[in-house]
């Protein structure tokens, strides 16, 4: 992906953002790929017990969270390891990685750069309705569908989300 130039600075306030339902979780994108010019994208997400995506790798991009509250399991490469409010944690392209909510919730700022996580995540996903979580899915994701719209991100599902 090429990244342009932009000639705009972008502010959210407290609750604006493009909010979508993902899986189970609900994140908040705080700056798009068209915002930044493929740059960069931030998102908060807000995520319950036990959220965990499968094992992945992003091909063309780094991915970093900062915890902004709850505590997690993070696996990046070969290394696992509990993270907790404060924490922050940076997987770059190439290294597989998974996490997982071990609190009741879990809140998280992240960011991938370039920009393109984004692309995936409104692909995949769909507007919130509300602030909140989404509520309970009928049924398992349709995992067959995901992983196509990872490949077609540049990212590839390795296997299953942190037991």
């Amino acid at each position: 992906m090429t990244t342009s130039r932009t000639e705009h600075a972008v502010v959210r306030t407290p609750g604006q953002g493009t909010a979508i339902w993902h899986v189970d979780t609900l994140m908040t994108f705080k700056a798009l790929t068209e915002d930044t010019g493929g740059r960069l994208a931030v998102w908060e997400q807000l995520l319950p017990h036990r959220s965990s995506p499968p094992l992945h790798v992003h091909h063309e991009e780094d991915e970093a969270w900062f915890v902004l509250d709850g505590e997690l399991t993070f696996q990046v490469g070969k290394r696992t390891w509990a993270a907790a409010r404060g924490n922050f944690v940076w997987a770059p392209r190439g290294l597989p990685h998974t996490f997982r909510v071990d609190s009741p919730t879990a809140r998280l700022l992240a960011l991938a750069v370039p920009a393109r996580f984004d692309l995936f995540v409104r692909a995949t996903g769909r507007p919130a309705e509300e602030p909140t979580l989404p509520p309970p899915p009928d049924g398992p994701p349709d995992m067959a569908a995901l992983v196509a719209a990872a490949r077609q991100h540049g990212m590839d599902v390795l296997g299953p989300p942190l037991a």
